[in-house]
Parts: structure tokens; sequence; C-alpha cells
């Protein structure tokens, strides 16, 4: 089947759709009953996320109907299945829940995310034993979704019904390219990517579309004749692999029936898919990292109301602090940052970031700092900003800290970092590398922005640990007793650089002779993580990025001692700049310096 794109006349007021085929007014003809079968295999870590979204559902509850079958469970699935049947029942039209937990696993499972033919065979039968409990109960629509989908927009159902569609699914997003729609077959009906297929995904076109595949998330219009011919059981001329989605999307095109799938707006996030050979700990691993990923973007994922949390105990992974760098005023950050330490159950400390907006020029004298001899940023070619005074002095005060309290090694992090997935597992590891190799270290890079690659090297015995070279950014590092040493014997405030400039500086891998010079001894020792576990949440040119260094106000008493000229443009582009944040009424512009 070819790729047909079909965009949909849809118009969108206020978060309520308006279509072609407009939902009857509730108050005059109840609204359409939606029958939603659900399957659970050790999904522990998602049914909280999972029902918690559900409940969010702007939909009469009454009007729902809910199968859940759950077996060959490893975790505790069943009896959170069992606490959010008690508790969530009544909300809804009929809960019908049945498990089976005698056995753990099928024969020759290699583990549990191994699809083998009799887990296929059980899996069709149940899909298609809940498809007839659909058509028997006189269910308008089927909504089937996954237990690892997740229904982030609470308009999602309304949305669905009111375009019209005989099978139509929502665009999830996931933490890769995969999600719950194909774009393209090949003449098997086998998946094929296809340049539509990141067209739709990435949101350049916005719409309705026909596609080939829709799977994991999908409603179904059963008030239409045709859906009778729909069917998860192989019908006796079907030849493809045994597979529950290739079997319903051949019963489909049989029947002519088309499949859509719309991403006019964000419906949620599903988790991909775990290979043969991952454990339980390693699905959990991911559905930590889904979750904080969200939140780079969208509001956090919430949890069920009928479902007791699990108990988190925090933990500072064997190092002394954990702080986390944030400005008051960046409110949103700090909350961002603060679930997110939360899912990882780390342990940590807030360390107001000293404003570079609030550093008068008294106060700088006053505190003894000075720009380095000669300084001028490489890229911009201007003199220190007020943010990147105020961003030293805050890691500074924690190298400070970190001296006087003796501790022996802390993790440092700035609140703009989107976290790698499996970040714990991998951080543990990290912490223990040194020791592994019986190396000594002042400063491990968990995120920077890499200028020289071919310049790096492998430091000896090691996979995961690097020798770097020059490199911006200060996104999070580990740092040792005599690294914090180091870098404050230097008194760094009376020679101040961007602190980004300064760590390069001090481990002598700076291309600035001039300045290296004015620096001695320059032994900090210094290592990279590869890959790197913490990343910029936005760059330069995205939407919602912004900088509180870049995007500040020059130093002005130096400004005065340097080029006129030269500070007297970059002062009214700063004025201009702050007339266009007046006008837009947002912190979130980025000054173009």
């Amino acid at each position: 089947m070819h790729f047909v794109c079909v965009i949909f006349n849809v118009v969108f007021f206020h978060d309520f759709w308006v279509a072609a085929t407009e939902i009857p007014d509730p108050q005059e003809v109840q609204w359409p009953t939606i029958f939603i079968p659900i399957l659970v295999r050790n999904k522990a870590h998602t049914l909280p996320t999972f029902f918690g979204c559900l409940e969010r559902q702007d939909y009469p509850k009454e009007r729902i109907s809910i199968w859940i079958r759950s077996d060959h469970n490893e975790d505790n699935s069943t009896e959170i299945l069992k606490e959010w049947v008690s508790r969530a029942k009544h909300l809804y039209h009929a809960v019908d829940l049945k498990y089976e937990d005698s056995v753990k696993r099928y024969a020759n499972e290699e583990g549990p995310f191994d699809w083998t033919e009799e887990r296929f065979l059980h899996l069709i039968n149940l899909r298609q034993t809940a498809l007839e409990e659909a058509r028997r109960q006189w269910a308008n629509y089927l909504f089937a979704i996954d237990a690892d989908n997740f229904l982030e927009n609470n308009e999602t159902l309304k949305i669905l019904i009111s375009a019209n569609k005989p099978m139509i699914a929502p665009m999830l997003e996931s933490t890769t390219m995969y999600s719950n729609f194909w774009a393209g077959t090949n003449e098997y009906g086998y998946y094929r990517r296809t340049p539509e297929y990141s067209e739709i995904l990435e949101r350049n076109i916005s719409g309705i579309f026909q596609v080939p595949m829709i799977h994991s998330t999908y409603m179904v219009d059963l008030q239409r004749q045709v859906s009778l011919d729909l069917q998860y059981t192989p019908s006796p001329e079907y030849d493809g692999d045994l597979d529950d989605m290739l079997i319903f999307a051949y019963s489909a095109r049989k029947a002519f029936i088309p499949m859509y799938v719309i991403n006019a707006v964000f419906f949620g996030s599903l988790s991909t898919p775990a290979g043969v050979t991952n454990t339980l700990e390693e699905d959990q691993e991911q559905m930590i990292f889904q979750r904080i990923e969200v939140m780079v973007d969208h509001e956090p994922m919430p949890l069920s109301n009928y479902i007791s949390p699990p108990f988190k105990p925090l933990t500072k992974l064997g190092v002394d602090e954990i702080y986390l760098i944030n400005l008051k005023r960046r409110p949103k950050r700090r909350e961002r940052m603060i679930k997110s330490l939360h899912e990882l159950s780390l342990n940590y400390t807030i360390l107001d970031a000293v404003d570079g907006k609030q550093l008068t020029d008294d106060k700088l004298k006053e505190m003894g700092i000075d720009m380095l001899d000669g300084y001028k940023d490489p890229y911009h070619e201007r003199i220190l900003t007020k943010g990147e005074i105020g961003c030293f002095l805050s890691h500074y005060k924690i190298w400070v800290d970190v001296v006087e309290k003796n501790y022996e090694q802390v993790i440092v992090l700035e609140d703009d970092v989107r976290f790698e997935a499996f970040f714990t597992m991998k951080l543990k590891q990290l912490l223990y590398e040194p020791t592994k190799l019986d190396i000594t270290w002042d400063l491990i890079y968990l995120g920077r922005k890499i200028l020289n690659p071919d310049l790096e090297s492998w430091v000896n015995g090691s996979d995961i640990l690097l020798w770097p070279s020059y490199s911006y950014w200060t996104l999070g590092y580990i740092l040792s007793q005599s690294g914090a040493r180091k870098l404050v014997e230097q008194n760094p405030l009376s020679k101040m650089v961007p602190v980004d400039e300064y760590l390069p500086l001090m481990f002598d891998k700076h291309p600035e002779k001039g300045w290296k010079d004015q620096f001695s001894p320059r032994d900090l020792i210094t290592f990279s993580v590869h890959p790197l576990l913490v990343y910029p949440t936005h760059y330069y040119g995205e939407p919602n990025y912004f900088s509180d260094t870049e995007a500040s106000n020059l130093w002005e008493s130096v400004c005065d001692t340097h080029d006129s000229a030269e500070c007297l443009e970059l002062k009214n582009r700063e004025g201009r700049d702050d007339i266009n944040k007046k006008k837009e009424n947002d912190q979130h512009i980025h000054p173009d310096l």
C-alpha cells in the first residue's frame, strides 16, 4: 500500500476541536460509549502513570467500560491492578479484571520481552476476545491502548471521536524515532521507512493522514457496518507473520477500511519496545527516562490517584553532595529539576545561583573581582556579561564549600540539563571507574560542548573515560577535593573569565596562550565521560531556548576601560533587546549578542 496524505479540515479553538462532524451536545444526546481493553504484563513501573493519564481524560467515565487482562507477571502488576480496580471501579460504567499469575514465563522464553509463538497466540486470542466483547456490549467505539502508552492530552478521546474516522490513532512520541504508526510498507505489508514518516513525526506537516498501519494506541468506530470485518485472528488466506497488528491491518485492508493518524497537537508518549535481552530493571530505568524527558517541553506526567505511590529512598550514590545550581527567578527550571532528581532517586542540595542582574559595580569591586587581562569572548568578541560573572560565582561558591567542608567528591549540575537514558546506572559505573583503574583525578565532565573531538583520546584501560580537549559548558561534572582546591587557589576572581573557559585553562587545553600564561600551575587532572550523561535542554535557535549568562548586561565598569565604540554598540543592542522583552512580556527571549 502506498502512502496517502489526507489533511483533515479541523479548526482548533482554545483547546476544543470543531470538526466536519461535530460531537452532539452532551446535554441533548449522551456521549458515545467507549470500550477500553488493557493487556498487562510486567508493567508495575508504568501502571501508575498509565492510569494517571487515563483518569484525567476529559470524558464522562460512566460512558467508559474497561476490560483488563493480565498474566505471566514477574513483578507486582497484579497487586497494582487489584488496588486500582478496587478504588476506581465506581467511577466507570464497568471494570472487568481477570488475572493469572501461576506461571511467570512461557516455555522457551528467553526473558520477559521475548515474543515466542505461544505468547503471540495468547495475545491474539485476548485481543480478539476483547473485540468481540466490545461488540457484545454494543460499544460505539473500541479504544485500544497498551499499558506503556500515556495520554497526556486530556482531550484525546474527544478529539479522536470528533475526527469521524473508521480507525484513527493519536500520534504518540517516544525518546527515539519510534511512534505508533507506519507511513509506508513494502509489498509484503512490512514496515518501510519513508520521508513522510519523519515529516509527520516531527510535525513539519500537521493534520490527519491516511497511513498503512496504526498500532499500540488507536480508536475503532464500531458503529460502522464495515467494522464487523475487522479481526485479530488470521483468516485462512492470511500468509503473513503471526503478529496481532499485522493480522488486524490485513483485515482492514481486505475490508477497504482506511487507517489514519492525527498529529495536530501533542497527545502523549509511548515507551520504546524493549529487546529480547533487556531486563525488567532496564525497562524500569527506561520509564524513568521517559518521565524525565517529557518534562523538558511538557507538563509532568501525572500519577494515579488510586494507586499507592511506591517508596523511593533517596541516595547520593556515595558522593558527599549533589549540588543543583538554580536562579531563584527561574522557578520552572527549579521545579523541573527537582522532579527529575526525585525520579532518579537522587538526594541533592539546591545552590541559589548568584544573579548577575543583582551585581553592582561596587559589589564586584568589594569582592575583588576583575576581568582577566586581554580577555574577549572568542565567539561574540565582547567582554564579560553580568550573567557570566554570576555563573562563575555560583560554581565558585561550590568549590569553596567543598574545600571548607573537606568533601572528597561531589556532583555539580546546572538547571538546564536533560539526562541521558539510564543516567543513574551509568553514573554509578562512572563513579567506580577511577577506583577500578587506580587513577588520580580532579574533575570529570558529565556534559560539555566538544569542540575538537579529533584531539581527544581514551584513558588507558577505560571504555567510558576520555582525555578531553578544549570544551565549552559546565552542565554537569564530578569534582574531587583536590580539584576544588586547585580551582580556588588560583584566585580566579581577580582574573575572571567565563567558568567554561576557566576549566580548560586549568587542565591546560585552552588555545589562548596569553590567557594560559596568567594561570600556573595548570594541572587540573580532568576526564570526561563518553558518551556524555547530560545535555542541554535546548540549543541556541530552538524554541524555549534562553541563556541567563549570555543574555545579560555587560560589565559596565570594565566596558568603560575598553573600546568605547564596541561597548556602545553592545549597549545599544541590549537596549533594543530590553524594549523587545517588555513588548513580548516573555522571559524566554534570547537577545542576539
